[in-house]
């Protein structure tokens, strides 16, 4: 009697360890999400002219992309467990800091006009819009990893190319005089981004999430190709697409779910 007594005990701890997966506890899953971040976005160089002739001297003037904080929206759907699609509002500032060094002198007012572009810093609102898709992995655990790829166009505000000083000799009065560089007609550029992303969600109520991601913002941005003729202020440009890497974290609300097993 003890011995069946003591074999069905151990039957029923056996029973217990090797319950199948489809029997044991999940957790939920997100489905629908809609997501609110805020940023970091690093910076680099974007173009450099080591021998740009200025009213009779030669400058040589450089322009780099300053790192800014952004912000992004973002919703996006899941039909299963792993792929899904995305849509995303990628909005930053886009800051450009300037450096200029005299290599033949010319006037008194190229001078000064040096010092204040090497001293110049701009910055305005800049905006991705992509669509992309995302896969995850391990949807129903405290931390799911995921990567994510996205599509779309950069719009700003502010031209990368348009370069100019103002010198105001001491003693001077009147208005200061401008030293242009580069002139460029177009202030506001639309051109392309890629971006490739991977981070983590975890769940910090029934209906949020943490999310945190780094991507690298791969987009499109006009830089001057090489020097002008003196008093040639259009210089030759192009496309070139600089990698900005951004650190973005942030919530996500979850509009749909699927529940998982409670038992």
């Amino acid at each position: 009697m003890r011995i069946r007594n003591l074999a069905a005990a151990l039957t029923g701890v056996l029973t217990t360890l090797i319950r199948p997966a489809w029997a044991q506890k999940t957790g939920d899953q997100s489905r629908l999400v809609f997501t609110v971040s805020g940023a970091y976005v690093s910076g680099t160089d974007l173009w450099h002219v080591p021998d740009q002739p200025v009213r009779s001297g030669s400058f040589d003037v450089a322009r780099a992309i300053t790192g800014q904080a952004g912000a992004a929206m973002a919703a996006t759907y899941f039909k299963g467990e792993n792929v899904g699609l995305t849509a995303d509002v990628f909005i930053f500032e886009l800051g450009y800091a300037d450096a200029c060094r005299e290599l033949r002198p010319g006037d008194e007012l190229n001078r000064l006009g040096c010092i204040d572009i090497d001293e110049s810093e701009h910055s305005a609102l800049a905006a991705v819009f992509s669509l992309g898709g995302i896969f995850r992995v391990a949807s129903r655990e405290v931390i799911s990893p995921f990567v994510r790829v996205g599509a779309g166009i950069l719009v700003s505000n502010q031209s990368s190319i348009l370069t100019s000083g103002l010198a105001r000799p001491p003693g001077q009065t009147g208005p200061p005089v401008l030293i242009q560089v580069y002139n460029d007609d177009k202030k506001s550029r639309i051109g392309g981004a890629l971006g490739l992303g991977v981070g983590l969600t975890t769940p910090i109520s029934s209906g949020f999430q943490f999310r945190v991601e780094l991507r690298d913002n791969i987009l499109g941005i006009e830089k001057v190709d090489g020097a002008t003729p003196e008093n040639n202020f259009n210089p030759a440009h192009s496309v070139d697409f600089k990698h900005l890497v951004s650190l973005i974290a942030g919530v996500d609300l979850v509009l749909e779910r699927h529940r998982g097993r409670r038992y």
